[in-house]
């Protein structure tokens, strides 16, 4: 006896499809607009005000582009020194704004996929943080709180280094072209995971050879990265968490911290990870010798994992972390200072340099993501003290500008505080 008709879902579109359509491109968009608004540079922060000024007319232009067989063009090549306390350089390859949304756009239609089952899995990997949607830090030290409650005592982590560069592209382009069937998505893939650099003649040759522009190796910066990362290490997060050997292994990107009950469980396991990563040409670091890059102890130890110590239900923020607030809040001061000082001499200020509002604008940015870099912190003290040392860099900025302001005349005044003069081309 029939009963009826029966609801049929639509047939799934082509990933290629599925990358251009509108949908995805304003979401992914928005996602490097996110970024960018909280990036150190301001070059990036005025490309995506740019492009967001006319932005239906530019995502038109990527499907066109979509459409044609797009073509990513070169990127730069930066190399800032990787911080306090840390050695040497960091990599990042800056694309173009219509590059970084495309490869964001490819990374979400893969995360979104109902049909790509392998992907799937590798996503849904419950101890693997980074990089994946709906997940963060805050997650993975949901899960060291699990671990301790459950009855973790001893901690060991490490970073695995020079991870990105050493990841296998090929090998990430052919479990995508195996587990999507769909050759013209995966050609796309591979192109956006290229790194070609359009600034390559005028770096040192120390510099270019830390950026992955050979075979091997993905681009720091590409929203593609990640997910690299994840396919690659998708058999050690299974391996590591393998029912029997007492140990959580809790990994984000290419940092990862082993729990157990036992001193002697979490030395053998991180014995074990470190033979499995040298089988893919990946070291971990000795936390003797690299005391800021690995580290071995009990779990209430104050042991540093993602910026936070590992102190079960508190987590504060390191040291570390503090330090670079700080630092990044006054380096913004004295910015200000010295285009307040350029304005009183009658030196034209552009539109991105920043005067007194646009200064604590940019502060108030500054701490606002750091807040939230940070929000599963439950250390008032340190926070009080953060925003009493915070209170003084801005009441000696303030007193600055209020002191440039005695006896300048209306236009002067208009100048140093940032506010557009229209006369003022």
């Amino acid at each position: 006896m029939s009963t009826g008709p029966r609801a049929t879902q639509p047939p799934l579109r082509p990933l290629i499809q599925r990358v251009r359509s509108t949908q995805v491109l304003v979401g992914a968009w928005h996602e490097i607009r996110r970024n960018a608004e909280t990036s150190r540079s301001s070059a990036t922060r005025d490309e995506a005000r740019k492009f967001g000024r006319d932005l239906p007319r530019n995502l038109r232009r990527i499907q066109d582009r979509l459409r044609a067989g797009y073509v990513f063009k070169p990127a730069k090549g930066a190399t800032p020194s990787k911080g306090a306390g840390k050695a040497g350089k960091r990599p990042l390859v800056i694309a173009p704004m219509a590059d970084r949304i495309v490869q964001r756009a490819i990374l979400d239609v893969l995360q979104d996929a109902p049909d790509l089952p392998a992907v799937r899995q590798v996503l849904d990997t419950p101890t693997s943080i980074g990089g994946i949607k709906g997940r963060g830090v805050e997650m993975a030290l949901d899960l060291i709180d699990e671990r301790h409650v459950a009855g973790a005592r001893f901690v060991a982590g490490s970073d695995i280094a020079g991870f990105f560069t050493k990841i296998p592209r090929g090998v990430v382009t052919d479990f995508v072209r195996a587990n999507t069937n769909d050759e013209q998505f995966t050609a796309l893939f591979e192109r956006a995971m290229t790194v070609e650099l359009a600034n390559a003649s005028i770096l040192s040759p120390e510099d270019l050879r830390l950026f992955p522009t050979g075979e091997d190796g993905v681009a720091q910066g590409c929203p593609l990265s990640a997910f690299a990362g994840n396919v690659i290490l998708r058999e050690f997060d299974a391996t590591m968490n393998a029912g029997g050997r007492g140990v959580t292994c809790v990994r984000y990107i290419d940092d990862f911290v082993l729990l157990a009950a036992t001193e002697r469980q979490v030395t053998k396991a991180m014995q074990s990870a470190a033979a499995m990563l040298k089988k893919l040409g990946m070291t971990i670091y000795d936390p003797v010798a690299a005391p800021s890059k690995a580290f071995t102890g009990t779990i209430t130890a104050g042991c540093i994992f993602l910026g936070y110590e590992i102190v079960p239900g508190r987590f504060p923020p390191s040291a570390k972390a503090c330090e670079r607030l700080l630092d990044r809040i006054a380096a913004e001061l004295k910015t200000g200072r010295a285009v307040m000082r350029d304005a009183l001499k009658g030196e034209p200020i552009v539109a991105r340099k920043s005067c007194y509002v646009q200064t604590l604008a940019s502060v108030d940015q500054i701490v606002r993501g750091w807040a939230g870099s940070f929000r599963r912190s439950r250390c008032p003290a340190t926070m009080a003290k953060l925003d009493a040392d915070i209170d003084r860099k801005l009441a000696d900025f303030d007193g600055f500008y209020r002191r440039q302001m005695d006896g300048l005349d209306p236009k002067g005044r208009r100048r140093i505080t940032g506010v557009r003069l229209l006369q003022d081309r």
